[in-house]
């Protein structure tokens, strides 16, 4: 009885043990399903950030294109950006294109020297009143051409008014001591009159006469002509108004006076230049005073017109050195029929005939160079049909040989025979030519 009470309490527990096992087992089935659950969310999460990356690559994706269309618009616009022309290969062929290296070489040019441009000593004018006045019309201004004799201003002047007031008296009294001494002298010669009579009255006509002649002259000072002395008289109204005129044919360059300005004879109210020749102050050193003479010939250009050379010759010579620049002057007369040149511009001047020191540079043929406006320009082979524009500053030229200080280096290569129609063709393009 206690044996089977006992096997039974045994079972009893063996069966909850087992329970519990079993229950165990699917609590942690329980907990696995959950953790499965989770990690299903989170893979939901991680593909719709899948999703979103995918969008964002997409996006990517069309930027990618839009910046590929931008590159071949840039592609196609390529030509104009960097300076490129290019030609058809029967447009080559009919260039007849040659092609001529970029050199490093020691040229041996004319002598260079630079100079300042000054009105020539005999064509300028300082021009100033000849009479005490107030300016009343001014008719020329600066910039304005003049011509010998032509009026560039009016005064008035109470001392012309005096002045010829001074005249005819001084002619009136001329005249009848004049005629007072001839009657004294009929009068001495028929033994009418003593010669003492006669002797007085001719000191007075020499006297009047001369006052005469002094009054002429100061009007004569003030700008009247002789043809206007003869037609002043007694009764008339003695106008006072003087004009300034022009002593030379030329240029206004100054005007300093105003309307209603008092002036005095030592002022000057304009300052008028012949430019049709102008001067150059040329610098030469003392090394080179062997290879220059009176009367030779050079030729000057100007940063104003750098593509116009202006011919001249050397006038004189200075005769004293300078110390501290171990230069001597030399005067160059330039024509200048067109008033291009001006005071004060600075120019070079090559010296004909002469040998200047060895220059060691970039030099190109002259025939590579094309003028482009103020500036100079060559074309640079990229491939048979392809050039590229180069902006050049420019040297000196020896020959045909031209320096380049900027845009070219030794080695490369530059189109000679054909420049001309690249210039044309780069030209077009630059005014649209070009479709896209």
């Amino acid at each position: 009885m206690n044996a089977l009470r006992t096997m039974t309490i045994m079972l009893t527990m063996a069966v909850a043990v087992a329970g519990c096992g079993k229950g165990a087992a699917q609590g942690e089935s329980g907990h696995k399903d959950e953790h499965a659950g989770e990690k299903g969310e989170h893979a939901g999460e991680k593909g719709e950030h899948a999703g979103e990356k995918g969008e964002h690559a997409g996006e990517k994706g069309e930027h990618a294109g839009e910046k590929g269309e931008h590159a071949g618009e840039k592609d196609e616009h390529g030509e104009e950006e960097s300076g490129m022309v290019k030609l058809t290969p029967e447009q080559v062929a009919s260039a007849k294109i040659a092609i001529a290296p970029v050199e490093r070489r020691a040229v041996t040019s004319e002598i260079i020297a630079t100079g300042e441009m000054v009105p020539p000593d005999d064509g300028i004018a300082r021009i100033g009143a000849k009479a005490s006045g107030r300016v009343t019309k001014l008719t020329k201004g600066v910039g304005d051409q003049v011509t010998r004799g032509q009026a560039l201003a009016t005064i008035d002047s109470p001392d012309l008014g005096r002045a010829k007031a001074d005249y005819i008296a001084a002619a009136s009294a001329a005249t009848v001591t004049r005629e007072n001494a001839d009657r004294e002298k009929a009068l001495f010669e028929k033994k009418i009159a003593a010669e003492r009579d006669w002797r007085i009255a001719e000191g007075e006509a020499t006297r009047a006469r001369a006052e005469k002649e002094a009054a002429e002259l100061r009007l004569h000072t003030l700008g009247l002509s002789d043809a206007q002395l003869k037609n002043l008289r007694a009764d008339q109204h003695y106008a006072s108004a003087v004009s300034v005129a022009s002593p030379l044919d030329g240029v206004v360059v100054e005007r300093l006076v105003a309307l209603g300005q008092m002036v005095e004879p030592q002022d000057t109210m304009f300052v008028v230049m012949d430019l049709r020749t102008v001067w150059v102050m040329v610098d030469v050193y003392e090394r080179n005073l062997g290879q220059i003479a009176v009367g030779q010939k050079v030729s000057a250009t100007v940063e104003a017109w750098p593509q116009r050379s202006f011919e001249g010759t050397i006038e004189s010579i200075g005769a004293v050195l300078d110390r501290r620049s171990r230069t001597i002057k030399v005067r160059v007369a330039l024509t200048n029929a067109d008033g291009a040149l001006k005071p004060g511009m600075f120019a070079k001047v090559i010296l004909a005939g002469s040998t200047g020191e060895p220059r060691e540079g970039t030099y190109v043929p002259a025939a590579a160079i094309q003028r482009d406006g103020d500036g100079s320009i060559a074309f640079v082979p990229v491939g048979d049909t392809e050039f590229q524009l180069r902006e050049l500053e420019l040297g000196v030229r020896s020959g045909d040989w031209v320096e380049v200080t900027k845009g070219l280096a030794p080695g490369e290569r530059v189109v000679t025979t054909g420049s001309f129609l690249l210039k044309s063709e780069a030209r077009r393009e630059s005014f649209g030519g070009h479709e896209h």
